[in-house]
């Protein structure tokens, strides 16, 4: 998936994992290491944490790269003695994005309300009651998911209709704030 920021918004597209804002391309766990990226985040970081280019983020802590925010918070619940997992809320455009990788346990109640307002929730996985939980408690405007499985079944779990689609453009204006809407993002990588 490719995400494109503009001064209006941002576009998605689904030919790689990354988000981009012109030159900026933000790539988030991607399967392998894009020499394109500007930068990469890592929701899963394996134990001991060996030096990284400084163009791979894989941890907790507040950056800024280009003028984007990123704010890498520990999900202890989910972190062990072989890795850690880190949630990103990236702030792109005027857009709030949040990227939480595969999930087992549920987010507390004091680490949602200091999660701030997400505009667009990025999903994985194929745990849809896990999945549906946490749109429910983190209330984004927008879930973009790019399982062909979880779309069809957090559609049917959201009522709503989704259809696969290959790009998706965004701005903040167009987000409904009573209605969290649901994007099949195609998965090309199939």
């Amino acid at each position: 998936m490719v995400i494109k920021t503009t001064k209006t918004g941002i576009i998605c597209e689904a030919r790689s994992s990354a988000v981009e804002a012109g030159e900026f391309k933000l790539a988030v766990d991607p399967t392998t290491i894009d020499s394109k990226a500007t930068l990469i985040l890592k929701t899963k970081t394996q134990l001991p944490v060996v030096e990284s280019p400084m163009d791979i983020i894989q941890g907790p802590g507040e950056y800024e790269v280009a003028g984007i925010k990123i704010k890498g918070v520990n999900l202890g619940g989910e972190s062990n003695h072989k890795y850690i997992r880190t949630m990103y809320l990236v702030e792109m455009d005027e857009l709030n994005l949040c990227f939480l990788g595969e999930m087992e346990k549920d987010l507390d109640e004091s680490f949602l309300e200091n999660m701030g307002e997400v505009d667009i929730l990025f999903v994985e996985g194929e745990d849809v009651k896990k999945i549906t939980t946490l749109i429910k408690d983190i209330d984004p405007r927008m879930v973009v998911s790019k399982s062909d499985t979880s779309a069809k079944a957090l559609a049917k779990e959201l009522g709503q209709t989704t259809e696969p689609v290959d790009r998706l453009s965004v701005k903040k204006k167009d987000l409904d704030e009573n209605e969290t809407k649901l994007i099949w993002l195609r998965d090309l990588g199939k």
